[in-house]
């Protein structure tokens, strides 16, 4: 049970990453609002692992490549998935970004791995494109933005990049919160640079200070420390299944916080693609069970 409640709480803090950029400052930019996030989540992440783990040698040895593709994808997610939101808003850009994220890992799967995808994975993607089409067609511009969309998939390829390589990672041998804490600090080290090409002037504003240490501490350090902690002793099928509850907190936070109303077809749609995670989550879960 402690392993199931930290998942959700991890799915929780994820879910308040869109809200909270946006009742930021409106001068942030999504490339600067995405690397003081990693910079101050990276920092937290190797305070709090410092903290609770003894220290250990570890002896698991992977490419430099490896980590830099894990890195690099964290920091794409970041930066589209700002950008996403900011166009076309908290409940749309989630559920895009979150439903595609799936659907592209096993598209690159079957690409780089030569897997075979299975027919619950192959009807669960055929019924969430299904649901994202509904979202991108439901109508009015205010509520979907065609470039934010376009954000959103970016975000859901980036997070593909991202999980694939952290597979790599933790599957040989390195505890999930230290390899965390390594990935976030490569996605902040790539990120940094963008500081000195963006406007900063909000970094060091009341909002602009609150937002940065929610955006790192919560939504990052905490989050994934409690999603890694949770981790080791479930299985990773049902860690989706649990963090399905991060779009439905999201999209629930958009219409109550900020006043988000998409259309009917757009409302359809996100529930098309909530319930296209849920049925393949509990299709991979009972297949592993048997």
């Amino acid at each position: 049970m402690r392993s199931r409640l930290l998942v959700l709480f991890a799915a929780f803090c994820f879910a308040t990453t869109g809200t909270s950029r946006a009742l930021g400052p409106d001068s942030a930019t999504s490339l600067g609002v995405a690397a003081v996030r990693f910079i101050v989540g990276a920092t937290a992440l190797f305070a709090i692992t410092a903290l609770i783990r003894k220290p250990h040698v570890t002896t698991a040895t992977l490419p430099l490549y490896i980590w830099i593709i894990a890195g690099f994808g964290q920091a794409m997610y970041g930066a589209t998935f700002f950008a996403a939101v900011h166009e076309t808003g908290v409940a749309v850009g989630t559920v895009v970004a979150l439903g595609s994220a799936p659907i592209l890992t096993g598209m690159l799967s079957v690409v780089l791995f030569r897997s075979r995808p299975s027919r619950s994975w192959m009807l669960a993607t055929s019924v969430a494109i299904g649901g994202m089409a509904l979202i991108v067609l439901s109508g009015s511009e205010a509520t979907v933005s065609i470039t934010g969309t376009i954000y959103a998939l970016g975000a859901g390829l980036g997070y593909a990049f991202f999980a694939l390589a952290s597979k790599r990672i933790v599957a040989s041998g390195v505890p999930s919160d230290i390899a965390m804490s390594r990935v976030f600090a490569l996605s902040a080290i790539m990120l940094a640079p963008t500081l000195f090409f963006v406007n900063t002037d909000w970094i060091f504003t009341q909002g602009g200070i609150s937002l940065t240490l929610w955006l790192g501490i919560v939504t990052v350090a905490l989050a994934y420390w409690a999603y890694a902690s949770g981790l080791t002793h479930l299985e990773p099928r049902e860690t989706t299944m649990i963090t399905l509850a991060e779009p439905v907190v999201a999209t629930i936070l958009g219409a109550v916080v900020l006043n988000e109303r998409p259309e009917v077809l757009a409302w359809l749609g996100i529930v098309i693609v909530i319930a296209a995670l849920a049925y393949e989550a509990r299709s991979t879960s009972s297949n592993m069970k048997h």
